[in-house]
């Protein structure tokens, strides 16, 4: 990190005194074992489709009939193209498989779905298969839309229903399968966009060298030479299930967790660990590792029993198998 020569991002200064104990000056090391975009965004730059990460909230306009695709009455429907003007029920959060291929979730949760009978697309699926997987063919800021399953385009027709009917391979032009693509929110930056952005084997390169360079051994030195003796180090869920976390994270932290303790006894440094991601998301934001800005942790009791675990784990193994506690 070099804290040195930069501004050391998220320092929170934590003085005072409890019962007697002398002061404790900390400093929060955000950005390294749990990634956030916005502390260093540079992460993100190697993604391929980088500004169509698991989160996206995308708005597609028919190009023949310039109609938004949207969800009548924003409910559980077929998806209709009829909107002149984009709003809530005409915004789609992408849900990423690979590179090029997507699940479209709606703002309530329902997945975008092929009805094999009717043949159109509805917002009807109530979980992620490969069902629900569609390829996207970029050209500019125009999209196809391709349904898997079948290996067919998805279309508009004249009567504003979205099918995937389109015969044959299209072009770019003024036809049924074409779409302007509107990226309206793309503020989604942490764990989860990260290393399912990359895939597993470039993912794992680009995170063990985050973690092997923002914060070393240097820096506590530089904390203990100015006064600080504490450090709050925060982490996800999965750290618990190290070295083979749940996909798509990526393992390693638990080690980088215990050379931050021996770096802390080597300078004199206590280490307070901040369990920041719950499962499913606590807060619905990228430090909480949410896949799509969704937030389950509270709603489901086995979500909290599974976050005092992972806080059970910690403190064994932190306390236990360290000679320095917070």
């Amino acid at each position: 990190m070099n804290l040195q020569s930069s501004t050391m991002p998220e320092i929170a200064c934590l003085v005072g005194e409890l019962n007697g104990a002398p002061e404790v000056r900390g400093v929060n090391l955000g950005g390294w074992l749990l990634v956030e975009g916005w502390i260093k965004p540079s992460l993100f730059d190697g993604i391929p489709n980088g500004d169509m990460l698991d989160g996206t909230k995308v708005q597609f306009k028919s190009v023949m009939l310039q109609k938004y695709m949207s969800i009548e009455n924003g409910g559980v429907s077929n998806i209709t193209v009829g909107r002149d003007n984009a709003s809530s029920w005409e915004t789609f959060k992408l849900w990423r498989i690979s590179e090029e291929i997507f699940q479209f979730q709606t703002l309530r949760g329902k997945f975008l779905t092929f009805d094999n009978e009717a043949l159109i697309i509805s917002a009807t699926a109530e979980s992620s298969t490969m069902a629900e997987n569609f390829l996207i063919e970029r050209y500019q800021n125009k999209v196809h839309i391709k349904l898997l399953t079948m290996q067919i385009y998805l279309q508009t027709r004249s009567v504003y229903q979205l099918t995937a009917y389109y015969q044959g391979v299209p072009d770019w032009g003024d036809n049924a399968a074409p779409f302007d693509m509107i990226i309206f929110a793309n503020d989604l930056h942490g764990d989860y966009q990260l290393a399912n952005g990359y895939e597993p084997v470039k993912a794992k390169s680009v995170i063990k060298q985050h973690r092997d360079s923002f914060v070393t051994p240097e820096d506590f030195r530089f904390l203990s030479l100015h006064g600080i003796n504490a450090v709050r180090i925060p982490v996800g869920w999965w750290i618990a299930q190290d070295p083979n976390p749940p996909a798509p994270f990526v393992g390693g932290t638990l080690a980088a967790l215990d050379n931050a303790f021996l770096w802390a006894q080597a300078f004199g440094l206590k280490c307070i660990i901040d369990l920041h991601a719950a499962p499913a998301s606590q807060n619905e934001m990228e430090h909480s590792a949410s896949r799509d800005d969704s937030s389950d942790w509270a709603s489901n009791p086995s979500y909290i029993s599974r976050s005092l675990v992972v806080i059970d784990f910690l403190s064994s193994r932190c306390c236990v198998n360290s000679v320095t506690c917070p």
